[in-house]
């Protein structure tokens, strides 16, 4: 049970060391990264402080909720610091620079 719980209840999943190299990239994968990264943004703030997941791990294993919280920052410190590189790089290119919504996984 608790192995499902912490499956279940992880933060999002993020690393920018498969991603393709910034200065190869074209406006459309700039875009079209800037949403999916929103949409990572999203599910690891939706999962901080008193969370579903962070109540279950309190109920049945605690030191679970803080490795989630800690995990869950820092995703959106990655996540952040890339955004903040894309959107450089989408300047320097002259790319139209749009507000990406975020694209929620399946």
């Amino acid at each position: 049970m608790l192995f499902a719980l912490a499956a279940t209840s992880c933060a999002p999943k993020y690393t920018s060391a498969t991603a393709k190299p910034i200065a190869e990239l074209s406006c459309g994968e700039i875009n079209d990264e800037l949403r999916k990264l929103a949409g990572v943004r999203a599910e690891a703030e939706s999962k901080k402080g008193v969370s579903k997941e962070n109540v279950l791990f309190v109920l049945f294993f605690w030191p679970g909720a803080v490795v989630n919280e800690m995990d869950n920052r820092d995703v959106i410190a990655k996540v952040d610091a890339r955004t903040e590189e894309l959107t450089k790089a989408q300047r320097a290119k002259g790319c139209a620079v749009t507000a990406p919504a975020p694209v929620s996984k399946p």
